[in-house]
């Protein structure tokens, strides 16, 4: 996808680069700083996530830019190596903290969902920590069911978190 799709007049949505690498680190490390979205405890590292986004052709990465800041990421990365999830992603939508709420997650979103269409992509999965409920209610308005709850599947500061797996089937 070559073109800008602006949500709002100083947004601009754009496919990730290599050098969005540091700012996509960032977000996603004040998310593990802050809680509830991820299960993950140590940083991500612009070096290593750079293959990641460069490195294939399966896996679909965009960003929101604001005045050349990365504000936002969102990300349709394979479900599975196994033959029979070829046509499955995984996606994830991160925002910086302060932008949460503002509408952003959606264009990013459909940008994902749209690229998950034109490559032949039939199922969405995703996965949220239940106290999570503005993911959940978000996942939610775009037609993602919960077709399950993972009860204490993992623990983090002590405490037994439960994830839900929401999925949607793209037509």
């Amino acid at each position: 996808m070559k073109k800008n799709i602006n949500e709002f007049s100083d947004v601009r949505y754009r496919p990730a680069r290599k050098e969005d690498c540091a700012d996509i680190c960032e977000i996603y490390n004040s998310h593990i700083d802050h809680g509830g979205s991820t299960f993950e405890t140590e940083y991500w590292q612009a070096c290593h996530l750079a293959s990641q986004i460069t490195g294939n052709e399966i896996d679909h990465w965009f960003v929101a830019e604001q005045n050349t800041k990365i504000i936002g990421w969102s990300a349709a990365r394979i479900y599975s190596n196994r033959y029979g999830y070829r046509l499955t992603r995984e996606i994830a939508i991160y925002l910086s903290i302060e932008h949460i709420g503002n509408g952003y997650a959606n264009k990013l979103l459909e940008l994902t969902e749209q690229i998950c269409r034109d490559n032949g992509v039939h199922h969405l999965v995703s996965r949220v920590i239940t106290c999570n409920q503005q993911s959940l209610r978000f996942h939610n308005r775009h037609g993602y069911e919960i077709v399950g709850i993972q009860k204490e599947i993992g623990k983090l500061k002590g405490e037994w978190l439960d994830v839900a797996i929401l999925q949607k089937i793209l037509h």
